[in-house]
C-alpha cells in the first residue's frame, strides 16, 4: 500500500485519481478540501461497495482507517493509497 504525502495531493488530483472518504458517519465533521465519494471502511472490510477498479486514495481523519481500507482493497485487486497522516496533515500548519 502506497501513503501519499500531502504535497503529492495536488498531483493526483490532476490526474484524476478518485477520492474515498472511510470514516464512519460520526466521525465525518471535518470537510474534504476536494470531491471524494463516501464509502465507511465497514462497508470496504465486508465487501459492500461498487467501487470502480481506478487508482483509489483512501482519505480519513488521520490516516490510520484508510490504510486498513487500502490493504482490504489490495486484497480485492485495487491499486489502493492512503493519505500519510490523513485530512489533519492537511490542515496543520507548515
Amino acid at each position: 500500500m502506497r501513503k501519499v504525502r500531502p504535497e503529492e495531493l495536488p498531483t493526483l488530483l490532476a490526474q484524476g485519481v478518485k477520492v474515498v472518504d472511510v470514516r464512519p458517519a460520526d466521525r465525518r465533521t471535518t470537510p474534504l478540501p476536494f470531491p471524494a465519494e463516501w464509502v465507511p471502511l465497514e462497508k470496504i472490510q465486508k465487501g459492500e461497495h461498487s467501487l470502480p477498479k481506478v487508482p483509489l486514495l483512501l482519505v480519513c481523519e488521520k490516516g490510520l482507517l484508510s490504510q486498513v481500507a487500502a490493504l482490504y482493497l489490495e486484497a480485492e485487486g485495487y491499486e489502493a493509497m492512503s493519505l500519510e497522516g490523513g485530512l489533519q496533515a492537511l490542515t496543520e500548519p507548515k
